[in-house]
């Protein structure tokens, strides 16, 4: 039997993945893309705002991560801690084109009471998520 990695995905709201059994993991490294097979050495490393991917027999998954950081054990655990983060398949295009449009009309304004850090923060997250989205279905 092959080797297997065991990926754990936690975001402060909850654990998304526990233990669960890949073949390889694909992460937004802050540096550039950073690929994982078992027997990696042990890495403490911090994410961006990206596509999480991994396979599991044979099957692509994607998740898009905002942000974080991720620990490779020496045991074949990885640990990614994210900020936040959505499976790929149930982000809703609809919704996030209407998140990116708000975001964009209050980023647009001169008004003192927009606050333009959490404008510029819902704009890159609505992007990533199209991204990841729309990497999916192609």
């Amino acid at each position: 039997m092959a080797k297997k990695l065991k990926l754990n995905l936690i975001t402060p709201q909850k654990q998304l993945l526990s233990d669960l059994e890949v073949d390889m993991i694909v992460l937004p490294a802050l540096l550039g893309e950073m690929g994982i097979l078992p027997g990696h050495i042990p890495v403490l490393v911090q994410l961006t705002y990206g596509d999480l991917r991994y396979k599991k027999d044979g099957k692509d998954f994607d998740f898009a991560v905002m942000g974080g950081f991720v620990e490779v054990k020496d045991d074949d655990t990885v640990n990614v801690f994210a900020e936040g983060a959505d499976l790929a398949d149930e982000i809703d295009e609809e919704a996030e084109s209407q998140k990116i449009k708000k975001a964009k009309d209050a980023l647009s304004k001169k008004d003192a009471d927009i606050d333009f850090e959490l404008a510029e923060i819902e704009l890159k997250q609505a992007i990533t998520r199209m991204k990841v989205k729309r990497r999916k279905l192609n």
